[in-house]
């Protein structure tokens, strides 16, 4: 039986025909070819190019918190402190780490980041077009640009990362930024010393309170018994052949005499308390200075 031989060449390309047909469209081809890539050219340009900017923000040197610590120092002066100048650098150091800690807690909820952020060109024009109750949503969406890392090991620092197309605009928007973050941390700073101002004012003012009840309990004591002066050396020397080692805190405090003990009241009820005064006259002078610079 023979095979039609048509049926061999059913499945072949006549690539001569072929060849024909894109020489005839040659000229749509290369239009076409030109336009998608003009489109594609234009596109890119389109398109922000992005720039992605470090900064590290190490602990502060001793000295740069030094009004801080001498105020902090001065508020709790009251309190005994026994400890010897290496664990006084030690504590210094700790403090330094906890402020820059405290700092960058405070840089986190990106409430500077976005406040100073909304006043670019391009953020404001962004969110004009939109309604007020969603231009602080879409605000919110540019806190992804800044990227906070840390605290590094060994070293307490800290790294941001801030991407943004404007290169012109990075480094002023990195120091408006951290510049109001810590003008606000500040103030809380200083707020805080405030209230623990207050809090060793009430502590001592009780203390007072409750050693003026003592003093009137003992001074009462000492007037039913006719004890007008000291009495304390008399009753050392009468106990001697006793003990050598009395102490005199030990001994009724009545014995003093009435006549000391109501001039130890009459100094406490008229107490000034001025080193008080002079704290928060500073705290409020460095508030003050915050708020101006």
């Amino acid at each position: 039986m023979k095979k039609n031989p048509q049926l061999l060449y059913d499945d072949e390309i006549d690539l001569t025909a072929l060849f024909k047909i894109i020489w005839d469209d040659k000229i749509k081809i290369l239009l076409i070819t030109i336009i998608l890539f003009l489109i594609g050219l234009g596109y890119s340009y389109q398109l922000p190019e992005s720039y992605l900017t470090s900064l590290t923000i190490n602990k502060s040197n001793n000295y740069e918190f030094s009004e801080l610590k001498n105020l902090n120092t001065l508020i709790k002066s009251n309190k005994s402190n026994k400890s010897n100048q290496s664990n006084q650098s030690n504590q210094s150091n700790q403090l330094n780490q906890t402020l820059l800690d405290r700092f960058m807690n405070e840089l986190k909820d990106y409430e500077e980041f976005i406040f100073i952020l909304k006043d670019t060109k391009k953020v404001r024009e962004n969110i004009s077009i939109l309604k007020i109750e969603d231009q602080e949503k879409e605000l919110f969406k540019y806190a992804k640009f800044l990227e906070i890392v840390g605290p590094k090991k060994n070293k307490g620092s800290y790294i941001l990362n801030f991407e943004w197309n404007d290169l012109d605009e990075v480094k002023k928007i990195f120091q408006d930024t951290l510049n109001l973050t810590l003008k606000n941390f500040e103030i809380k700073i200083y707020d805080e010393l405030k209230q623990s101002l207050e809090f060793e004012k009430k502590f001592i003012l009780n203390s007072d309170l409750a050693r003026l009840d003592y003093l009137r309990e003992q001074s009462s004591i000492a007037k039913e018994l006719n004890i007008i002066d000291n009495q304390i050396d008399n009753v050392n020397l009468s106990q001697s052949n006793v003990s050598l080692n009395i102490n005199t805190a030990d001994i009724a405090y009545y014995l003093r005499g009435y006549k000391a003990i109501d001039k130890e009241i009459e100094l406490i009820i008229n107490r000034d308390y001025k080193h008080f005064k002079y704290i928060e006259e500073e705290i409020n002078s460095l508030i003050k200075k915050v708020l101006i610079g």
